[in-house]
């Protein structure tokens, strides 16, 4: 691995942490999707209370769980002034999971996750249990543990997007570039800084479309089958989005057999990945016979009717801007309180679809990639859009709800994919030009990022009294943040600091690469 990833993409993948594990301070415990339910479920599953998994309906939330936070996590109806909090108990005399009431079930407040997979919550499991008299503890520190292990749990992603691009045969330095596209998603960093479900199945999705790039290029071989049905099996046991993987492997083989002309290894290899995920099948083939549906409901035993009562007529154009805003903004960024208000972050997240959108175009176009291939790997994105498409919809049939299920997080398992093909579209560009994407790629991470973050500390932290912009109010909303943080503001420091070293080291990088003359040998990288 160290032969076949320079020194630049360690350099990418290290920025790439830093920007996780900062925003582990920057939100707020509960304040990323379904986090306390997360949670929950996994100090269930080490309580023994969700092992076995329980049935559909049957799950409560824990009185426990409420130690790990102190913001509301629910919409936010203003901004939160965390600055100006005085009642938060100092760093390691807060509540512990214990002291709050354990594991004593609260009444009425079931937990909806029990309609996943468990694999997410027995990993969960394991990193809490390493911790001596973890319910005794303070709770938000065990809560941050669980949010530095899904940092590190992601933090092979930039690599995988380069080990893709250059399995593609991308130009030079495009491989890199594919390497550094999660810095232009600041949700995808805020999800992995978050204790979620996805961030498991975002890993495996894009270990899997290594494979699925490797099977596209020839390697027919039933070693790669094998590890391709392993990772898809392991998906399956994290979450039902995993469902669409059989029929992406079926048309991957499919389309390599065709390209290579091989027809009988790509039988040969498909029905070894079959095998291999069988395991993860049977999951969803036991939600068939125990309870009747493929996957049964989170909050009721039995599933809630959803014959259509609303047709098209009764909002359906609502329904479909409002999905198609939803799907593109909480896809780059996140408006925490949920207000639709068209500020910084919604703008550049315009920005970068532009971006992508312009980038795939030209592949497609200059056929910078096969389009029989690069088909194949955008096929997660259109599948996952139509999946989630599909279960809103049912919601507005059904009720009326023209907002449900609407989270551009879930495209997240196609995004290495997504950003392969888009970056190649960069390919047709000269030497001398291409050296300049990454350069740009950086400057497009920097301005969302800052958007983004502007929004978030405006939300949370900045305090009421004080200019927004004035240095001032930043020192308060940093001291807030140091104080809230449940580590050490040393360890954060760490982080920030060498961070910021890492980006400006990759910068410097980018920018001398861009400027040397074109010379016929590889690019240099940079000294460690």
């Amino acid at each position: 691995m160290r032969r076949a990833v320079p020194t630049v993409v360690w350099l990418i993948a290290f920025v790439h942490l830093a920007v996780a594990l900062t925003q582990t301070a920057v939100f707020p415990n509960a304040r990323s999707p379904d986090e306390r339910q997360q949670v929950d479920l996994v100090v269930q599953v080490v309580e023994g209370m969700a092992w076995p998994w329980p049935d559909p309906g049957t799950a409560f939330m824990t009185e426990g769980i409420e130690a790990g936070y102190f913001v509301p996590v629910d919409r936010l109806a203003a901004e939160q002034h965390l600055a100006d909090r005085d009642d938060v108990p100092q760093r390691g005399e807060r509540p512990s999971y214990a002291e709050a009431g354990g594991s004593t079930l609260t009444d009425g407040h079931r937990n909806q996750l029990i309609q996943h997979p468990p694999l997410y919550y027995l990993l969960g499991a394991a990193v809490v249990t390493t911790i001596p008299g973890w319910a005794d503890q303070p709770f938000d520190a065990v809560w941050m543990l669980l949010r530095w292990g899904n940092a590190l749990l992601t933090a092979s992603l930039p690599i995988l997007l380069f080990l893709t691009a250059k399995r593609l045969g991308l130009a030079e330095p495009l491989p890199v570039v594919a390497a550094a596209t999660p810095l232009v998603v600041p949700e995808l960093t805020h999800i992995e800084s978050s204790i979620n479900n996805d961030n498991l199945l975002i890993v495996l999705a894009a270990a899997a479309t290594y494979l699925v790039a490797r099977v596209l290029t020839g390697d027919l071989r039933w070693r790669t089958g094998a590890l391709l049905g392993l990772v898809t099996s392991l998906a399956l046991l994290t979450k039902g989005f995993a469902l669409l993987m059989p029929a992406w492997i079926v048309f991957a083989y499919v389309v390599a057999g065709a390209r290579e002309r091989r027809s009988v290894a790509a039988v040969r290899g498909l029905l070894v990945a079959g095998a291999a995920g069988v395991p993860g099948a049977l999951w969803w083939l036991r939600n068939v016979v125990v309870h009747g549906t493929l996957q049964p409901h989170g909050t009721h035993t039995e599933p809630p009717d959803l014959t259509p009562v609303h047709g098209w007529s009764d909002g359906g154009w609502d329904w479909l801007a409002r999905f198609a805003e939803r799907m593109v903004t909480l896809f780059f960024v996140n408006d925490h309180d949920s207000s639709r208000s068209l500020d910084s972050s919604w703008w550049m997240a315009r920005v970068v679809l532009v971006v992508v959108v312009v980038g795939i175009g030209a592949a497609l176009v200059h056929r910078s990639v096969p389009r029989s291939i690069a088909l194949v790997l955008l096929f997660p994105v259109p599948a996952l859009a139509g999946i989630v498409a599909r279960g809103s919809w049912e919601q507005f049939a059904a009720f009326g709800n023209i907002a449900a299920a609407q989270q551009g997080r879930y495209l997240f398992p196609g995004i290495v994919g997504l950003m392969v093909v888009a970056v190649a579209g960069a390919a047709p560009l000269a030497l001398a030009r291409r050296r300049w994407v990454l350069p740009g790629l950086l400057a497009l991470a920097v301005a969302i990022h800052t958007a983004f973050w502007h929004d978030v500390w405006a939300l949370y932290w900045l305090p009421a009294d004080t200019r927004a912009g004035s240095l001032g109010a930043i020192a308060r909303a940093v001291e807030a943040i140091a104080y809230w943080y449940p580590f050490p503001p040393v360890l954060l420091g760490v982080v920030l600091v060498a961070g910021l070293a890492a980006a400006g080291l990759l910068a410097r990088w980018a920018i001398r690469e861009a400027i040397s003359p074109v010379q016929p040998q590889r690019m240099k990288e940079p000294v460690a």
